[in-house]
């Protein structure tokens, strides 16, 4: 094949031709050292929000030293505060959230509860984020959370995102004769469509 070029040097249209690849989405990204295009099939990522908490317990966990599984209820309230996809400022709010555990306990797996949290936005609108699955596993006051759920349709922000999230919780007490009766947790949440 002849090249002809008019008006121009060979190295110019060589470099036009070295563009088009990348304009038709038919180039090699690993061996250019570059990023994959997104597939369209992956999740879109709308915000990543840390929430902070603080919880109180209606009935003392391991009071006396008993490490016994037993039904209680947790109440908390928090902070919240989400980064879009590019680590900028999105919103931010509070929370409040109760939690029904069939099993609470010092040390071991916990309970695996459904729950509602509704946020309250700064600009005064809501979310309601129903947590579907929690697993938690506890040793000693120290707990690893996993939680997945989805955002509510009706609500101000994100609404009908998906959510998954990871973090910890800790409180004092397990095994002293009062036993656990607060805890503070942090969690990271992804929120996708």
């Amino acid at each position: 094949m002849k090249i002809s070029v008019r008006g121009g040097s060979l190295a110019a249209a060589t470099s036009l031709l070295a563009v088009v690849p990348l304009l038709t989405g038919t180039w090699a990204p690993a061996r250019a050292g570059l990023a994959a295009p997104v597939s369209s099939t992956a999740p879109v990522t709308d915000a990543t929000c840390v929430l902070n908490a603080h919880g109180v317990f209606a009935d003392a966990v391991g009071a006396g030293g008993i490490d016994l599984p037993l039904p209680d209820t947790l109440a908390m309230t928090g902070t919240l505060s989400c980064v879009d996809a590019f680590g900028a400022p999105l919103a931010n709010g509070t929370f409040e959230r109760t939690v029904t555990m069939p099993a609470a306990e010092c040390t071991g797996d916990e309970h695996g509860d459904t729950s509602t949290t509704t946020v309250h936005w700064a600009d005064l609108s809501t979310s309601t984020l129903r947590f579907t699955r929690t697993d938690v596993v506890k040793v000693n006051g120290t707990a690893s959370l996993v939680v997945s759920g989805a955002v509510t349709a009706d609500s101000a922000r994100f609404a009908g995102d998906a959510l998954s999230a990871v973090g910890t919780s800790s409180g004092a007490g397990c095994g002293t004769p009062a036993g656990e009766t607060t805890l503070d947790s942090t969690l990271v949440l992804r929120l996708t469509h």
